[in-house]
């Protein structure tokens, strides 16, 4: 009808800000909890925690409208390249460009660190997260065989050119 007001789907939230900031010590409690409920082989806290100890690795987090962390994600940068370690939204809050928002601002952080090429590994059955990184410019380029162990499985390694004539902005 029209002059009507659309409504909201039932349990949705608003976006979160438009720009990701800084994981912190303090999120890694939220960050295990998503972990844990999104992969079959989690990272453990103090894998997080070393992690981003080192100064070459990047941490991201995004926040929905009540402050509450909903989707994180890691990156190093090594010389002139870059490699998405792990990304992960929260299942309530998929299929809202979240992680895409995510992976743009990674490559964004590798870019200006010095990158030309990211790099990443994702499980072959993924196919919501092969769909979301050819979206945001990443093509397969290989296979590694049993990368992943709990369950077996192939991994497809993925890569993008980063330079700054072809740097996207989300």
């Amino acid at each position: 009808m029209a002059g009507r007001p659309k409504r909201k789907p039932a349990g949705s939230r608003a976006m979160p800000p438009a720009e990701p900031r800084p994981l912190r010590e303090a999120d890694l409690g939220r960050v295990v909890e998503i972990e844990v409920n999104t992969f079959s082989d989690p990272w453990t806290r103090a894998s997080f925690r070393e992690s981003l100890a080192r100064p070459e690795v990047i941490g991201l987090a995004l926040d929905d409208d009540r402050g509450r962390l909903i989707a994180y994600g890691i990156c190093v940068l090594a010389a002139d390249e870059g490699e998405i370690l792990n990304l992960a939204v929260d299942a309530a809050a998929r299929r809202r460009g979240l992680g895409r928002l995510l992976v743009d601002a990674m490559v964004e952080h590798l870019r200006l660190g010095g990158a030309e090429q990211v790099f990443l590994e994702v499980r072959r059955s993924n196919i919501a997260a092969i769909g979301l990184y050819r979206a945001a410019g990443f093509s397969v380029l290989g296979e590694r065989r049993g990368y992943y162990t709990h369950p077996r499985e192939d991994a497809l390694t993925m890569g993008r050119i980063v330079t700054r004539n072809t740097a996207r902005k989300g």
